[in-house]
């Protein structure tokens, strides 16, 4: 009996330290920074990594843009001020931290640039991919209590819808100028009607 317990006790903990870990694996979000995006028009998106459950301080991250899609065209990134620029190549995005002190939890990464082709729609081909092999490529984390590091992979994706461009809409300087060349129009043809008469 007391050999059942032991196992069951045991299997228990091994089940709630995977359930643990599995909670503590950061997360990299997309962040579409322009909520309405046309035919044409350039528009960013935001690389955010999140690790709010797991203790340790994110130190150096890498990842590639990756699209295949034609209907927009990737034009490059900017790192967060934050970050010292380790990338390698045009879709290679990947920073160390410059300062002494580690990154929080919740960090801004890049910013990726992009501009809209000629066709609306909504286009699902857009994603960063980074599996860990080394400083730059995933997250790389080190907890600073007893300096050991660790390493996720970096897999987010978001969809990217396109509008028509709207018809411009007239100005009212242009409407008045416009008003006032009809009036205009209309007092000649008055003017010519009584002269005539």
């Amino acid at each position: 009996m007391r050999k059942k317990i032991v196992l069951l006790v045991s299997l228990a903990a091994i089940f709630f330290i995977n359930i643990g870990q599995a909670l503590a694996i950061p997360s990299v979000s997309l962040n579409l920074l322009d909520s309405y995006i046309e035919i044409g028009e350039s528009f960013d998106v935001g690389v955010w990594a999140d690790s709010d459950n797991l203790g340790y301080d994110l130190t150096s991250f890498g990842f590639d843009v990756i699209t295949t899609e034609s209907n927009f065209s990737y034009d490059g990134y900017t790192l967060d001020s934050t970050w010292w620029d380790a990338s390698s190549g045009t879709n290679n995005v990947s920073g160390a931290w410059q300062d002494w002190n580690p990154a929080p939890n919740l960090v801004h990464l890049a910013t990726l640039s992009f501009t809209a082709g000629s066709t609306a729609g909504t286009y699902s081909d857009l994603a960063v991919n980074g599996v860990y092999d080394n400083l730059f490529y995933g997250l790389f984390y080190t907890d600073m209590s007893n300096w050991t590091d660790y390493g996720y992979n970096i897999d987010a994706a978001t969809d990217i819808t396109i509008h028509e461009a709207a018809a411009p809409v007239p100005e009212p300087a242009t409407l008045l100028l416009f008003g006032t060349g009809l009036a205009g129009v209309g007092l000649m043809r008055q003017r010519k009607k009584h002269s005539y008469a």
